[in-house]
């Protein structure tokens, strides 16, 4: 079998759900796992990067004894943007320990960068790169888009 026959048709969230599965993962990480399944590729990496640099940031400032630096802004302008996805990390690790947090976000991001990294492969073997988010298949209205609806409004 040729590697081009073997790509066709990827599932970018299959190391997503091999994470799900995994019993030897946390709880926490196999759920974080799930809550990614059908989250676009680059807005999966760069919303845990996001999140990850926010969290450090609030580790450095309980380190060096600051209450509201530049970790809490980063957060309360995370929270604030109320991104459905940040918003289901943030509300998995937001009573997590700041270090094992931290450990979380690392894994995570490792995992959706690998993720997107197969659309490399995929487009090296001159293969579509095709990924349908949960969002694109969504065939009614959410209560995410009434609430933007509101908000912008205001």
């Amino acid at each position: 079998m040729k590697l081009k026959d073997a790509m066709r048709g990827y599932d970018y969230d299959l190391p997503l759900k091999d994470a799900l599965n995994d019993r030897e993962l946390s709880v926490d990480r196999r759920v974080m796992a799930g809550a990614t399944v059908g989250i676009g590729l680059d807005v999966a990496y760069l919303s845990v990067c996001q999140l990850e640099e926010a969290f450090a940031a609030l580790a450095m400032d309980l380190s060096n004894g600051v209450e509201q630096g530049r970790g809490y802004e980063d957060l309360a302008d995370i929270l604030k943007d109320q991104s459905p996805y940040q918003m289901r990390i943030w509300h998995l690790l937001d009573t997590t320990p700041l270090e094992l947090a931290l450990e979380d976000l690392a894994w995570l991001k490792s995992l959706t960068y690998r993720r997107a990294r197969m659309a490399r492969v995929v487009s090296e073997e001159k293969l579509a790169i095709r990924y349908v988010t949960d969002e694109a298949l969504c065939e009614g209205v959410t209560a995410a888009q009434l609430m933007a609806r509101v908000s912008a409004a205001d």
